[in-house]
């Protein structure tokens, strides 16, 4: 798909964690990859594209976070609908989590973010992106 962008998973053996790049960067190896998350020892794919940024879909098999990490250094999570105060326990990051609901996306959502990121080469502005981290002062 293109030379400036690659696509990793990210697996956990107790503390330790590996990943392995997918060869192409491609909607189908991705979509491959996302299938692969589930929840447990792999739980973590990673999109980077050169100036653009990081996006990570963690979680799986059914309920994903997606979290982008621009180049500016900032870090954004998507959000659906309104905060009801309910909260999900998910595994990202070779940690469990507690998350707020409103967060945590289906698979078929999480994935068409995952595929936008890629072929368009920027986080989707018609999604609700809430600030994690602001902009580093370096």
């Amino acid at each position: 798909m293109s030379l400036h962008a690659r696509i990793e998973l990210e697996t956990w053996d107790g503390p330790r964690t590996s990943r392995e790049r997918l060869p192409e960067a491609s909607p189908q190896g991705l979509r491959e990859a996302l299938c692969r998350l589930d929840g447990h020892r792999t739980d973590s794919c990673w999109i980077d594209i050169e100036d653009v940024g990081s996006l990570c879909v963690g979680g799986g098999p059914s309920r994903f976070v997606v979290v982008s990490f621009p180049s500016d250094g900032t870090s954004s999570h998507v959000v659906v609908g309104d905060d009801d105060g309910t909260t999900v326990e998910l595994q990202v990051g070779g940690q469990t989590g507690v998350y707020p609901s409103v967060m945590v996306l289906p698979a078929v959502l999480a994935f068409d973010i995952a595929e936008h990121f890629l072929l368009f080469r920027a986080f989707d502005p018609a999604l609700r992106w809430v600030k994690d981290c602001p902009p580093s002062s370096y």
